[in-house]
């Protein structure tokens, strides 16, 4: 029987749970599945090795064919073990013309044994293989049983060499310049269980906008895509779909022993395309991370031994150093181009040498669709403009090359908040859409450059105010009510100025049920809650479009809580009502809580009291109207975020004091027992909760390799 799994984990599968802009996992059979009628006796394995002279004028083509007898005894074949067979070779150029065949190999075979044939071709003045001129041969093996041809194998053959040197990448000896592009094959609902026919397209597309490379990153590569690559002319980066990998995981011996037989299916699955030319070892590595560096060292090693093919990896970092074995070092762009980090560049550059420096992803995110011009930020224009200066800047700087990421927008688990809100979780990354239309400027512009047709004008317009209204009105909205309340009568005042000034006097009051206005602390309890929505949404839209805090909530593995939250921070005014919900129902929570700890001290602690207590703990709060009206803008600014962020921080410690004190005024207890028992349930609450996560998805290590990534603590 055969078993399926649909589920990803965070530290047993390949890829890993948490995944940010990977596509879409669909589990269980990720590709074709052949049920393969073969002879007794056949041929059971064929390994091609060509080796180009320098000039390219000669090739030795090295053929091992493996021939196994695999007869079951019979009447018939009692008396006979052995099989006296012959083994030839042909070597077919594109125009179907027999340039090579080689002499017949006899040999016997005996039942239940395997012999291995070596052959070499010398060819001279190939034909050779390259994206502008993408001719093939065909390899055919043919093994009879005397007269009678027992089994056969055809192998498409591409005649090249691709070399990494200090200073260059060459193909065939000359200077070679990356110009390729990242292909995630998916397409709509179907994910990658597209027809043939979708995958031949998406090829031609690419090739018609001008690429000669392609990396197939963050997903198993289908053998017909390699084909098709080949056949079109593009060189074929493949890699492991693995990313952002704890510490502690890639230290851990299970993962490598993993990650090495996910390389060795890669081996057996793929060495007979020609088109492969590198192989990577997953992306988001940190260089500061010993034991990234331990892994990439060790799987670059096993790949070595195994194949020709040269070694890459994909690095969150800029500033990187030499790893054993590792041929190419990919940085990875998001929403940046390598002039922001031009000193790191060059100096990496200048420790490993600019041949082995490409840009491995450069990815530039929309969720602002067609605006006026490319001064907005994360529009379409903009991703144009980003992708031509990212071309212009590996032009004038002899950059080895790029990859653009992607070629198409891709759905995945996680909904993107830098992608904007959708509710199938689609990614706006790709040149082109889902749909596979090429009508983007940024495809045009890309194509423009790379076919060197007629340049592509891209607008410059001017910018556009995002700051939504909603936040001053319901903001006014929230300082008029106030003002309503404040001047609803002299008590409410008095209440307000003995709360804010002597608290203890003021819950001690509340304690001994005096007399206290029921309407103005439930005006006052609608006031506060609107104003933490208020804040809360500010801050939500600010965050919007930060990877950092992205990061940090896929860290926990929820697809549910991130769309939540992309929700919450897409829709200001839905969000302002769904926090001031939220806000009710916590402060209910905090209300039961306290009244179920009122169970174990001696005073009569009434409902209404409780409540009286929570409310006015939070009048603090409504000095944050002004700021919940321009905190974005503010925010935006990026002047005085720091100070915000203290102040918000401030207020919330002083509210949380508030209420500390208000209980222990109510219980008539002592204020010590009340801030260690407080301190204790929070702790036990928010630990028990991150304790959760971790045992269930290890979220804490993917927090700290977010940290250490963005270097958040300095």
């Amino acid at each position: 029987s055969v078993r399926l799994f649909y589920k990803l984990d965070s530290r047993n599968t390949i890829p890993l749970k948490q995944r940010f802009l990977f596509s879409k996992n669909y589990g269980g059979l990720i590709h074709d599945v052949y049920i393969y009628l073969t002879p007794d006796v056949n041929i059971s394995n064929l390994d091609i090795k060509t080796v180009l002279n320098s000039a390219g004028s000669e090739a030795n083509i090295n053929l091992k064919s493996s021939v196994v007898n695999q007869e079951l005894t019979s009447k018939e074949n009692a008396t006979s073990t052995t099989r006296e067979l012959t083994l030839k070779a042909y070597l077919v150029n594109a125009a179907n013309e027999v340039v090579y065949e080689s002499s017949q190999n006899k040999f016997e075979l005996k039942r239940n044994k395997e012999k291995t044939i070596d052959q070499t071709i010398k060819l001279k003045d190939p034909l050779l293989w390259s994206p502008d001129h993408p001719q093939s041969y065909k390899i055919r093996i043919e093994l009879r049983n005397g007269d009678e041809l027992t089994d056969v194998i055809e192998r498409s053959l591409a005649v090249y060499s691709f070399k990494v040197n200090d200073d260059s990448l060459t193909l065939n000896g000359r200077r070679l310049t990356l110009d390729g592009v990242t292909y995630i094959p998916e397409y709509r609902s179907f994910g990658d269980l597209m027809n043939y026919d979708q995958f031949e397209k998406d090829i031609k597309i690419i090739k018609q906008a001008g690429f000669n490379a392609v990396r197939i990153s963050k997903v198993v590569p289908h053998p017909y895509i390699l084909e098709l690559c080949e056949k079109y002319g593009l060189l074929a980066f493949i890699e492991l779909p693995v990313a952002m990998i704890p510490a502690d995981l890639s230290r851990d011996q299970n993962f490598v022993i993993r990650c090495r037989d996910f390389l060795s299916s890669y081996f057996k699955g793929y060495k007979k395309y020609s088109a492969v030319v590198a192989i990577g070892l997953g992306g988001n590595y940190l260089m500061s991370i010993d034991s990234h560096r331990s892994l990439l060292s060790n799987l670059a090693e096993y790949v070595k031994q195994n194949t020709g093919w040269v070694t890459y990896a994909s690095f969150g970092s800029m500033k990187l150093q030499k790893i054993e074995n590792l041929d190419l070092y990919g940085l990875e762009l998001l929403n940046e181009l390598p002039a922001d980090h031009l000193e790191e560049i060059n100096q990496t550059k200048n420790e490993l040498g600019a041949g082995r420096v490409f840009i491995s992803e450069a990815t530039y995110s929309v969720n602002k669709g067609n605006t006026d011009g490319y001064v907005n930020k994360y529009s379409y224009e903009a991703q144009a403009k980003y992708f031509a200066d990212l071309i212009d800047y590996c032009r004038d700087s002899l950059f080895t090359g790029y990859f653009i990421n992607s070629m198409f927008d891709i759905r995945g688990d996680y909904s993107s908040l830098i992608s904007g809100y959708s509710s199938d979780n689609l990614y706006n990354i790709g040149l082109a859409g889902e749909n596979r239309s090429t009508n983007r400027l940024g495809f045009k512009v890309v194509s423009s450059k790379l076919n060197e047709t007629e340049k592509v004008t891209i607008p410059i317009g001017s910018p556009k105010d995002d700051a939504p209204m909603v936040f001053i009105l319901f903001g006014l909205v929230l300082a008029v009510l106030m003002g309503v309340l404040v001047n609803s009568g002299r008590k409410f005042r008095e209440d307000a100025s003995r709360a804010l000034l002597r608290p203890y006097n003021f819950f001690a009051d509340v304690r001994d049920q005096r007399i206290m206005s029921a309407y103005h602390t439930s005006f006052l309890a609608f006031i506060v809650v609107s104003v933490n929505a208020l804040v809360i949404s500010n801050l939500l839209y600010f965050l919007r479009t930060n990877v950092i805090f992205e990061k940090l909530l896929i860290s926990f593995g929820s697809p549910l809580l991130i769309k939540i939250v992309n929700y919450l921070c897409w829709f200001p005014f839905k969000s302002i009502i769904w926090l001031m919900l939220i806000g009710v129902l916590f402060s209910l929570f905090i209300i039961l809580i306290i009244k179920a700890t009122s169970l174990f001290v001696r005073t009569k602690v009434f409902l209404s009291s409780i409540f009286f207590t929570v409310v006015w703990a939070m009048l603090p709060l409504v000095f944050l109207i002004p700021i919940g009206i321009v905190l974005y803008r503010v925010l935006v600014a990026d002047i005085v975020n720091v100070y915000l962020y203290l102040l918000l921080i401030i207020f919330a410690i002083w509210v949380l004091h508030r209420l500390l004190k208000g209980i222990y005024v109510i219980f008539d207890a002592n204020p010590g027992s009340v801030y260690f028992y407080s301190a204790l349930f929070l702790l036990v609450l928010v630990g028990g909760i991150m304790f959760y996560f971790e045992l269930k998805d290890s979220t804490i290590e993917y927090i700290l390799f977010t940290i250490k990534q963005y270097n958040l603590l300095g």
